[in-house]
């Protein structure tokens, strides 16, 4: 979950997800943006893989630079639950073989999960991604894409992982607060204050 806020902030930071995005996804019920609700922790994981991959990593290399394998991963019923899909998820990445475009392109494919509002933040975000020519091609890096997204929204079902992951976006909307340097602009909505307790994530 730390390297979900850190690339929460980096979005933030480039404008690809807002203020109002994460304010709106704290208020509704269901968790209504799937950019937020499904994207983000999506993009996040698949960062993780893609940064395993480029490193060597027989297992998936975290954040803090530490190596998580079959052999070391910690006994926690979240991480156990999706460890090995992940895993099968990046050696089908590898078999891909993609080009820096190519990946580009799964990453905003994952990110942007959802309805015509997510396509046209999708389409503004300029990350370098182009669409494959071939058809076939591009229906297997969407696939890898659907994957990733499943495992999330599977995992979102745990208590555990809604209570963190709950906390993460609070800490986001703390950090765009503090950004922006004022939150009840026209631009960023209207004034909200989310309780923001401590937690281990």
């Amino acid at each position: 979950m730390k390297s979900c806020e850190q690339r929460g902030r980096d979005l933030l930071n480039l404008n690809v997800i807002t203020s109002v995005d994460l304010t709106e996804w704290l208020r509704t019920k269901d968790g209504g943006n799937e950019t937020i609700n499904l994207g983000l922790p999506s993009y996040d994981m698949l960062c993780t893989v893609l940064q395993s991959i480029k490193a060597g990593s027989a297992g998936l290399l975290l954040g803090n630079g530490v190596e998580v394998d079959q052999q070391n991963r910690p006994q926690d019923l979240l991480l156990d639950w999706f460890f090995h899909p992940v895993l099968v998820l990046k050696d089908q990445i590898q078999v891909l073989k993609m080009t820096e475009q190519e990946v580009r392109f799964l990453e905003k494919s994952t990110l942007f999960v959802g309805g015509s509002s997510a396509a046209a933040t999708a389409d503004a975000w300029d990350n370098g991604a182009e669409t494959p020519r071939d058809p076939v091609r591009t229906a297997q890096i969407q696939a890898i894409s659907r994957r990733m997204v499943g495992i999330v929204r599977s995992m979102s079902k745990f208590p555990t992982y809604r209570r963190r992951y709950r906390h993460v976006v609070k800490l986001l909307v703390a950090y765009a607060v503090e950004r922006e340097g004022s939150f009840g602009s026209s631009a960023s909505g209207p004034s909200v204050s989310f309780e923001i307790t401590r937690l281990e994530v």
